[in-house]
Order: C-alpha cells, then sequence, then structure tokens
C-alpha cells in the first residue's frame, strides 16, 4: 500500500537511540531501515523477514526522510516493533549494542511473564471468591433445614448468594476461559 501524502516524523527517545514515529491511519508507525541499519544489521534479509512476517500489518509511507528528502519508507505499526525486535539475535548487531538487545528482549520477556501469571493469579482468585460464595450458599441450605429461623434467614442469604454469584459473573466474565 502507498500513501499519497508527506509525512514528517517525530522523533521519540528509546533504550539510548531514537525512533522515528509518525502517525498513519490512526495508529503510530515507525520507518525500519533507519532501525535495521542502525542495529548494524542487513537490511534486504530483515526487509524480507518484515515482509515474510508482518506482511499484512507493513506498508510503504511517503515521508520526509532523515536526510531531508522525500522517501517511500518501508513502515511497520509500532505495536509490532517489539514482535520484531525478539526475533533478532544479539549476536548479529553492532557489538555495542548487544547488551541492549538482551536487556530489551529479556523486559519483553517479564512483560509477558507478568501478564500471563497475573492473569492467572486473577482467575485463581476468582474462582476461591466463586468457591467462598457456593460454600455459603451450602452452609445457609444446611442452616435452614435445622429450623424455621433458618428458613427465614436461608431465604435473605439466598438472594445475598444470588447477587454475589451475578457480580462476579459480571466483573469476572473475562478470566472465563470458554474456549474460544
Amino acid at each position: 500500500m502507498n500513501a499519497k501524502s508527506n509525512y514528517t516524523p517525530m522523533i521519540v527517545p528509546f533504550h539510548s537511540a531514537e525512533l522515528l514515529i509518525i502517525e498513519y491511519n490512526g495508529q503510530p508507525y515507525t520507518p525500519m531501515k533507519p532501525i535495521v541499519e542502525g542495529m548494524g544489521l542487513a537490511w534486504q534479509s530483515q526487509h524480507e523477514k518484515l515482509k515474510n512476517r508482518f506482511n499484512s500489518t507493513i506498508t510503504e509511507i511517503m515521508m520526509v526522510a532523515q536526510d531531508g528528502k522525500q522517501r517511500l519508507m518501508t513502515c511497520l505499526p509500532l505495536k509490532k516493533l517489539f514482535g520484531w525486535m525478539m526475533t533478532i539475535s544479539p549476536n548479529k548487531v553492532k557489538p555495542e549494542l548487544k547488551d541492549t538487545i538482551i536487556k530489551y528482549q529479556n523486559e519483553c520477556d517479564d512483560v509477558l511473564w507478568d501478564y500471563w501469571t497475573g492473569k492467572l493469579n486473577a482467575q485463581r482468585k476468582a474462582f476461591d471468591e466463586f468457591n467462598k460464595i457456593e460454600f455459603d450458599d451450602k452452609l445457609s441450605k444446611a442452616k435452614a433445614t435445622v429450623s424455621s429461623l433458618g428458613m427465614h434467614a436461608r431465604k435473605r442469604e439466598k438472594k445475598i448468594n444470588e447477587k454475589r454469584r451475578d457480580n462476579w459473573l459480571r466483573i469476572n466474565v473475562g478470566l472465563l476461559d470458554l474456549g474460544d
């Protein structure tokens, strides 16, 4: 896809480097050639990797390049840059960037781990809460069988437990893995 307009990028600091960012179709994109070459990687092989892996999201955008001239640049949505960065072998970048790439990749690993384990912990907590609601409901039923006073309490508690269960479902429906 070729953009007909010319875009001027913003410069954004990123791990002791600078990223060029442009807004295109309502989302931030970054031209990839300056990133690839700045890391000391071969543009042709990385361009092929980008076309193969990110074909549905890369686009060619006419923009003002760093030299002030109009250039058609292969751009990747910024949200996909992190996925591409994870494919880079630290041993293939400029030696002075190796530690930065490793640090960045480790940060990405940590963020993904925190996301998934956080979600699992939230699921566990939510199901513990649901089990407590179910236990309270069974206890209420048991008390109701003991006396008529228990029956009146049971009616009240049943309504409370139904509300708690409904609230739980409303709040935690996103944590349920329903096989989708």
